[in-house]
């Protein structure tokens, strides 16, 4: 039998995928065998499990907390937002059906019986499981119909973290109004605070935690404090919203990537920070890097309208005669094709659409949705890479240009056995693939970055340092928890 902690916020951005990352790091190295849990969430960036099903990103990287191998029942439900307050919604990692918010709460006596099944699983497999709840714990005029917080805690009687952000301001006054607002029933299933992003002496908030747990008759369990040495995958696309660029200014290497309007899985990104400048640029905006990436996209056939309207093709066949690498992945490599087929509207109100006709290939909307867990053998240059990455995508490609990928495990362009396509124009190299995730081959992400360095005259990269630092990242702040916060009450 399991037992159930469950991190909860006063508001959005609180920090609770973070410390619930920590706790199941922590825990993890103690010897303990931990499932990370959210009910309900909604992400754009979702990875593929052992089931070969989804789950968000945050589910994901608790896993690697956790150092346990991902389920569909880590989230159970997940909802990737479509546009007009309409969103797909997967079900222990597969396509349920999209749907609006309305229907969505018509039917949350289904959800709750899908989290339940899910809860009633890793409670059997699992020692502890670190439940993160979604948005504010309290959002009175939602608290009917959320499926997402401590509706889940009760049903499994799970100790309840409240995190509070102090960073934005107003800590104790969102930390008193979050409890007081909560049914009684609720409110007594948190058993500690944790006051978040703490910057400063501790010594300024005493009077103030001796207040609040007077007040409440909660402890406040520690203070984070404010930390950038943690660098852990985004799940939401509104961490990009004003983000220009990031990475290593000092590489010599700069990325422009550009930013989709429909952007998603854009962690395919992280594996480059450490060995390049990562730049995002917009539609009417010129190319300035040494490699240019389409990443994923919610609605490609939007995309390459956008594209086109900016004549962005005739700026990427002069980037290219000029020596650069583009690179575009799923709905980036959809977009780079002849045409986007979409008969019947299935992947957006545009139909079909030219593309920017870099690779001669067609993309057929309409299949059922490709999850897929997938491997295989990458050719480039005359070197061949072993490759693994996850499949995401609803269209199906037929390219008449060279594979990039002989699929050992997976289904890449059609079934066929081959994934992407590649091909040489002017002194430049273009590069398509399903595969996302491909840059977390450390090898064929150094081999791609040194043919940059090598032209510049700078020294070859080695080794993978994303690895590494994310590794480093959970161990250090499990660390920091164990430091800053008393959890033996909870543990």
């Amino acid at each position: 039998m399991a037992k159930f902690i469950m991190v909860v916020g006063t508001s959005s951005n609180s920090g609770k995928t973070t410390i619930a990352a920590g706790l199941c790091r922590l825990l993890a190295n103690k010897g303990y065998k931990v499932a990370p849990f959210k009910s309900q969430n909604m992400s754009l960036n979702s990875r593929v499990t052992k089931e070969d099903g989804e789950i968000a990103m945050a589910q994901y990287t608790q896993s690697l907390a956790s150092r346990v191998e991902p389920s569909v029942h880590f989230n159970p439900i997940l909802l990737k937002p479509k546009g007009n307050f309409i969103s797909q919604v997967i079900v222990h990692g597969k396509v349920y059906k999209d749907m609006d918010y309305n229907e969505y709460r018509r039917n949350k006596n289904f959800f709750l019986k899908k989290i339940k099944e899910s809860l009633e699983i890793l409670n059997k497999e699992y020692d502890y499981v670190v439940m993160e709840g979604a948005g504010s714990c309290c959002e009175i005029n939602l608290l009917k119909d959320d499926i997402a917080n401590l509706r889940i805690a009760e049903m499994v009687n799970a100790n309840a973290i409240l995190v509070a952000d102090i960073d934005r301001g107003g800590v104790f006054a969102s930390i008193y109004g979050t409890i007081k607002l909560l049914p009684k029933k609720w409110r007594n299933l948190i058993k500690g605070i944790i006051i978040n992003k703490f910057r400063g002496n501790i010594d300024v908030l005493k009077d103030g935690i001796e207040k609040i747990e007077e007040l409440t008759g909660i402890p406040v369990l520690g203070v984070m404090p404010y930390d950038e040495n943690l660098v852990l995958p985004e799940e939401d696309s509104q961490a990009l919203q004003n983000i220009r660029s990031f990475g290593n200014a000092k590489s010599g290497v700069e990325v422009n990537v550009v930013r989709f309007s429909k952007i998603s899985n854009f962690t395919d990104l992280d594996p480059l920070r450490y060995d390049a400048l990562i730049k995002f640029i917009d539609f009417k905006d010129d190319i300035t890097g040494d490699i240019l990436i389409f990443p994923g996209s919610r609605s490609s056939t939007k995309e390459a309208y956008y594209l086109k309207e900016n004549n962005f093709d005739e700026k990427i066949l002069e980037f290219l005669k000029d020596g650069g690498i583009v690179i575009g992945i799923c709905g980036g490599y959809q977009v780079l094709g002849k045409k986007l087929i979409d008969k019947d509207f299935k992947e957006s109100d545009i139909g079909s659409i030219e593309g920017l006709n870099i690779f001669d290939a067609k993309t057929y909307f309409g299949n059922d949705k490709v999850v897929k867990n997938s491997y295989g053998y990458l050719s480039i240059d005359n070197k061949t890479f072993k490759v693994c990455g996850y499949e995401i995508h609803e269209g199906i490609t037929y390219s008449k240009e060279k594979p990039l990928i002989k699929i050992e495990r997976g289904f890449g362009n059609c079934g066929n056995g081959f994934d992407g396509s590649i091909k040489k124009i002017g002194d430049g190299l273009v590069i398509g693939t399903y595969f996302h995730g491909i840059f977390e081959n450390y090898k064929f992400r150094n081999y791609i970055i040194n043919k940059i360095r090598e032209k510049k005259g700078l020294e070859k990269i080695e080794g993978d340092l994303y690895k590494d630092s994310i590794e480093k990242s959970l161990n250090y702040f499990a660390k920091v928890l164990e430091k800053n916060v008393d959890l033996s009450q909870i543990i």
